[in-house]
């Protein structure tokens, strides 16, 4: 339902993002919808991911830079928007960096 949404309000936008939504009005701001590029990027199925923390520290693995875990998380959970190149890994262990624009 959400998914039909989005493609309704952003048509062109989300073509070929991947993406989560959380709900920042709960204590770990916790993810209540990812669409299938974010699953197929990381190796999670859409259930695995849901109410996981919108920090996604289930994709850190050790050469995930402590500077860029608090850069990503003060763009979430604060007010600034900023793009943060970090290593996250799939869930086969498999990484690639990633350029994130959390929003």
């Amino acid at each position: 339902m959400i998914h039909n949404i989005l493609k309704r309000l952003f048509p062109v936008s989300l073509t070929g993002r991947k993406f989560v939504i959380a709900n920042a009005r709960v204590e770990n701001c916790a993810i209540i919808f990812c669409n299938d590029g974010f699953c197929h990027m990381c190796g999670y199925t859409r259930a695995e991911i849901m109410q996981k923390p919108c920090t996604c520290n289930f994709l850190y693995g050790p050469h995930t830079k402590r500077l860029a875990i608090a850069q990503m998380a003060q763009a979430l959970l604060g007010s600034e928007e900023r793009k943060v190149e970090i290593a996250l890994y799939r869930k086969d262990g498999r990484t690639n960096p990633k350029l994130i624009n959390p929003q």
